[in-house]
């Protein structure tokens, strides 16, 4: 019997109406361009898919009906903050989500905690944002977008400020892609392949830039998430790195272990989808501590209400790594109360 269900992945709708009109400086609100680039998928598939709303006490009463005591809320539109070329923009609507967040959150009696949205192109004001975002509005996690314009590795020196602004707080750092970019995403004709590739491609680069760069050594203390992207990727994805890595390592800094050995040691977590078949395989190969259930709630892929039901009633999993995925390494992770 698992103890309660805390989702380490869900959405806010931070919609222009709802958030950005409402809490950007009014030079930015009467802006006649988006906040954000064009997207021009039907996501919703003409609305037939997901649950969008922008309501707490409905966000509320969607999570009981999933049994789900406390979410981690990750921003919707601003999953693309690190495609916005206007810097001062970027920095503005990074601000104006973390206060919406953080009244979205107190609306919903405190059962929605935000990650903060960051600029990490503009590296200082990011900085500073995260101080003010976790010590004066509560964030539990800093949000990293995968992709910052025009490519950036993120696991260069020029980030390190930010990694360290994290590890001071104590507050983790997660990596979220936006299907808006990833490698091959152009190729597609429909939204089925742009989704498909966008989040675990874009998860793959990002966990060999902390990796190699050696940020994880540079930030003893810093814990890092890599988002919805499922897990049936690490095992492969390690292995290869693992090989390479001993082939190439005369060219780079030495890291302290193998990159699959910053995995084991519980340094990097992952968000499982509930019916993934290499779910086992995942925690034979690197155990059931870094694995967090998400529910993707309301986006238009989620699996409400029914994705916790799908962990709760798997018969291959054992009641101790359930109560770990659906609660206990959530509570960890985020250092939630």
């Amino acid at each position: 019997m698992v103890s309660r269900i805390i989702d380490g992945d869900a959405h806010l709708m931070d919609g222009p109406e709802v958030a950005y009109k409402r809490y950007l400086p009014e030079e930015y609100r009467s802006r006649t361009g988006p906040f954000f680039g064009y997207f021009g998928w039907d996501i919703w598939l003409r609305g037939t898919l997901g649950k969008p709303n922008s309501d707490p006490d409905t966000y509320c009463k969607d999570m009981d009906t999933e049994g789900i005591q406390l979410a981690v809320a990750y921003p919707s539109s601003a999953l693309s903050i690190g495609l916005v070329r206007e810097l001062d923009l970027a920095v503005a609507v990074a601000r104006a989500y973390n206060e919406w967040a953080h009244d979205f959150g107190k609306a919903a009696h405190g059962r929605i905690k935000a990650a903060a949205v960051i600029a990490p192109q503009v590296v200082a004001d990011a900085v500073k944002e995260i101080r003010r975002a976790v010590t004066q509005l509560g964030a539990v996690a800093i949000m990293m977008p995968t992709y910052v314009s025009p490519g950036l590795d993120l696991g260069q020196p020029q980030f390190d400020p930010i990694y360290a602004e994290a590890q001071d707080l104590g507050v983790p750092v997660a990596f979220h892609a936006t299907a808006q970019v990833s490698q091959g995403n152009t190729r597609f004709h429909k939204y089925l392949g742009v989704h498909m590739v966008s989040h675990p491609f874009e998860q793959m680069i990002s966990i060999i830039s902390i990796i190699s760069n050696g940020v994880l050594d540079r930030f003893p203390r810093l814990k890092v998430a890599f988002l919805e992207a499922g897990v049936g990727w690490v095992p492969y994805w390690m292995d290869r790195f693992d090989e390479k890595y001993q082939a190439r390592k005369a060219e780079m800094e030495p890291l302290k272990m193998l990159p699959s050995e910053y995995v084991k040691a519980n340094r990097c977590f992952f968000t499982c989808e509930g019916e993934e078949s290499a779910l086992p395989l995942m925690i034979e190969r690197f155990g059931d501590d870094c694995i967090l259930y998400a529910s993707d709630y309301p986006h238009w892929d989620t699996e409400w209400p029914n994705t916790a039901r799908h962990i709760l009633e798997r018969k291959d999993l054992s009641e101790k790594s359930k109560e770990k995925i659906l609660c206990s390494n959530a509570h960890s992770f985020y250092g939630l109360k």
